[in-house]
């Protein structure tokens, strides 16, 4: 009747059902084509409109549209379509018929009929019920087809419908000879994917990349682009993760990648206007990691213009730490990647969110402050601040660099069955001892399969037989006896991997940072503002700090939360606003708000001089293990009864806690 492809009886049947004027490449995009072979569909079709009455009208800068009486001419379009639908279903092979039946139950989760789809796909049950048993064929245990009287789908977690996918794209992958790019890959999935989200991942991971070491396996790199162009298509339909896979990673260097997989979710989020979960950071990070995605620079103009800075910056931590981290490549990558686009987006007032936050500061509280006073002149010389959400994700790379200079000590605990005791444990002392320290669970049943070459001392609730190295037996409930004994063990078994970690000062040097003008006891205020003020001119008037120091402080509050636990905080300065160093105190008699919720009794406030910055990781790792003791072995009784300068000096020289 009409010679016209099936691409324009789709075109014309847009055209009919569209009111407004809309752009060529609103068209092209719908049919996933050029703008020029729109105009040439146009052309085609406006001799055939002519002859029912119809006009294709182009307007400059506002479209195109369809006019006439489409009332009259409806009949025409619809015999048009049905035509040409009815070919296309003959023609669809049966490759064809799996992406369209895969897009359905998988990529949509839709409930579907096996007749709706012999009529939609125009085939017999039996050539339906191959097609779909192809499909199940990529299903692991976890997913099933299930079917009742609504229909058929799909039944399983996220994860195990993710990874059907994932196999099911890498079938039509390998259906095409021509399959060795990227962009060849992107092409071959555009049947079964979004386009415009197909363009944002793509765009997003080739962006990304490009500014890192071409070292990386061309494989690695299509698997990850797969595996995060399925979890956008998914989260982008309301379909988001509820648990992550279950795999062991030690310590802290799998967290490196996180800062990385944040930034290339925003920005395919802001590409697609939709929202990731912090679950889908995470599976993001763990998919960078697992694809062995490192951080290495392959832009020397970035590397040129803040390289010194980051140099710096590390130069200034290590010696803070008094551990050398400045031949550590990875860590300067790393910081350089990082770093660059955060000055840009500070300047730009964005923030961002960092859910390990709390994480961070809980087992990594002294590097975090440490970070907070080393990175000053950076901070001044870029004219920007940095919020605890940033210091975060610093912190991490730092943390990462740490573990590989330092071998991680290893406690392994163990229980008669189960975790729930062991997880008690672990709860009470994770705060206890250093943060280079990793906890294993383990069930008494597995303990003879284990390895021990690698493990200081063991904890126990139950009875072992003798092992290769030593045991400290607790209750299941863990008393503070059993920490004391705890602390002893590790005092004597892991002396070595201590040495980095749990510097503190002597009573000599930290006397000098005390003086009793400066202690406030049973002191009555009602608000933070209150304690800070008072504190802040006891100083003030001595000229220990300078005339700034105040402003800094409530900037510092600001920018995060300085809580270290539910009881204490510990604000401060910049060091650049004292003169010299003093810590000030004040234990209130009632607790007073300090943040949100967060009620405390007992304030460190720090004043560190310039001069003394390489003081300052044993100062706050010694502040920090008096406070997390005295939390975790009940010195609470005794920081109560305090009424005393000299109970406050006691205190704080460890007097009165663990030795």
């Amino acid at each position: 009747m009409f010679d016209i492809t099936s691409r324009q009886a789709k075109l014309l049947d847009f055209l009919s059902k569209t009111e407004e004027y809309l752009p060529a490449k609103q068209y092209a995009d719908y049919l996933n084509v050029s703008e020029r072979t729109i105009f040439n569909d146009l052309d085609k079709l406006e001799k055939i409109c002519k002859s029912f009455n119809l006009v294709i009208d182009k307007k400059q800068n506002q479209g195109i549209k369809l006019i006439g009486d489409t009332s009259t001419s409806n009949g025409f379009i619809q015999k048009v379509i049905t035509n040409h639908k009815a070919k296309d279903r003959d023609a669809l092979s049966s490759l064809e018929r799996q992406i369209l039946i895969t897009k359905w139950l998988l990529i949509n989760s839709q409930t579907v009929t096996y007749q709706s789809l012999s009529l939609d796909l125009y085939i017999s049950t039996s050539s339906l019920i191959k097609d779909i048993n192809r499909i199940r064929s990529f299903m692991d245990e976890e997913l099933q087809l299930v079917s009742n009287g609504n229909g058929t789908r799909v039944n399983g977690n996220e994860i195990a419908i993710q990874r059907t996918i994932k196999r099911f794209a890498y079938y039509l992958i390998e259906k095409e000879l021509n399959n060795n790019s990227l962009s060849t890959y992107a092409h071959i999935l555009e049947p079964l994917f979004d386009k415009k989200i197909i363009e944002a991942v793509y765009d997003t991971v080739f962006e990304f990349l490009s500014v890192m070491e071409h070292s990386i396996s061309e494989q690695y790199i299509k698997s990850l682009f797969i595996s995060i162009l399925i979890l956008t298509e998914r989260s982008y339909r309301g379909f988001h993760l509820t648990k992550l896979p279950e795999i062991q990673l030690e310590g802290a260097e799998y967290l490196t990648t996180y800062p990385l997989a944040f930034e290339m979710c925003r920005k395919i989020s802001s590409e697609l206007q939709f929202d990731f979960t912090e679950l889908e950071h995470h599976f993001v990070s763990n998919q960078l990691f697992a694809h062995r995605i490192q951080v290495k620079i392959n832009n020397k103009q970035i590397e040129k213009l803040i390289s010194e800075d980051i140099k710096d910056m590390i130069t200034g931590v290590s010696r803070a730490i008094d551990i050398d981290l400045k031949e550590d490549d990875r860590l300067f990558d790393s910081l350089i990647y990082h770093v660059f686009p955060m000055i840009y987006r500070l300047k730009s007032d964005i923030n961002v969110y960092n859910p390990l936050l709390n994480e961070i500061k809980n087992n990594y509280g002294v590097l975090f402050r440490i970070i907070w006073y080393s990175i000053e002149s950076f901070e001044k010389k870029y004219d920007i601040k940095l919020t605890d959400d940033d210091v975060a994700f610093i912190t991490i790379h730092f943390q990462v660099a740490i573990e590989r200079k330092n071998q991680m000590s290893q406690i392994l605990v163990v229980c008669q069955s189960g975790l729930v005791t062991s997880d008690l444990i672990i709860h009470r002392i994770k705060n206890l001892l250093p943060s280079n320290i990793q906890f294993k669970l383990i069930a008494k049943p597995l303990l003879k399969s284990e390895d021990l070459s690698k493990v200081d001392f063991i904890i126990s609730s139950v009875q072992l037989k003798e092992q290769s190295c030593p045991i400290v037996y607790v209750s299941p409930l863990v008393r503070d006896s059993d920490l004391k004994k705890i602390y002893d063990y590790y005092l004597k078994y892991s002396s070595k991997n201590r040495k980095q970690e749990d510097v503190v000062l002597t009573p000599h040097l930290i006397s000098k940072y005390i003086n009793s003008r400066y202690m406030f006891i049973n002191e009555e205020v009602e608000t933070k503002e209150d304690c800070l003020n008072k504190m802040i001119q006891r100083l003030e008037e001595d000229q220990i700090v300078k005339s700034s120091f105040k402003k800094s402080v409530y900037e510092r509050e600001k920018l995060g939360n300085t809580i270290v636990q539910g009881w204490a905080a510990i604000p401060h300065a910049m060091s650049t606003m004292a003169n010299e160093t003093k810590i000030s105190i004040m234990k209130t008699k009632q607790p007073i708000k300090w943040n949100h919720e967060t009620y405390v009794s007992f304030i460190i406030l720090l004043a560190v001089a310039e001069e003394d910055l390489n003081q300052v990781r044993s100062l706050l790792a010694h502040l920090y293990k008096i406070i997390i003791n005295s939390d975790r072995l009940g010195s609470g009784h005794s920081f109560k009864s305090m009424t005393t300068p000299d109970d406050l000096i006691a205190f704080l020289l460890c007097k009165d806690t663990i030795q």
